[in-house]
């Protein structure tokens, strides 16, 4: 189950889709506060949940769907489970999850990749997923 996709081509990919990831949840949570609410306590949770929400939806369809986000088809790559076959919706929520917390540990989870004999990242280890070049 090795990947061929470098830490450089995965981090300029995650960049790409961090850029519109979050435009696109700027846009939806700005509409949904102009048309709703006025005041900024209440809407200070329901704006981090929305943007969680809008950013998981983006990615676990992009990689179960069509296998590839915006950034990785840029950067010419896509995901699949170690067999070939497309991953699940729940590999993609595993994916999500410890990706997410890859990032809030200083990216020790991509740094692990550097180390890992199959060129994996962690969060690629525990859902079973790996990224190839296409």
């Amino acid at each position: 189950m090795k990947s061929d996709v470098s830490l450089l081509r995965r981090l300029g990919a995650i960049a790409y889709d961090i850029i519109l990831a979050f435009s696109l949840a700027f846009s939806i949570v700005g509409a949904i506060l102009i048309a709703f609410f006025d005041k900024q306590a209440q809407t200070d949770l329901l704006m981090f949940g929305i943007y969680l929400i809008t950013v998981y939806f983006y990615f676990t369809w992009s990689w179960v769907k069509g296998r590839q986000t915006l950034g990785m088809k840029t950067w010419k790559f896509q995901i699949e489970q170690s067999n070939g076959d497309n991953i699940t919706h729940k590999q993609a929520f595993v994916r999500f999850a410890l990706a997410t917390i890859s990032f809030a540990v200083v990216g020790l989870g991509f740094v692990y990749q550097l180390f890992n004999k199959d060129n994996l990242a962690w969060h690629d280890k525990h859902s079973k997923t790996r990224l190839i070049k296409n």
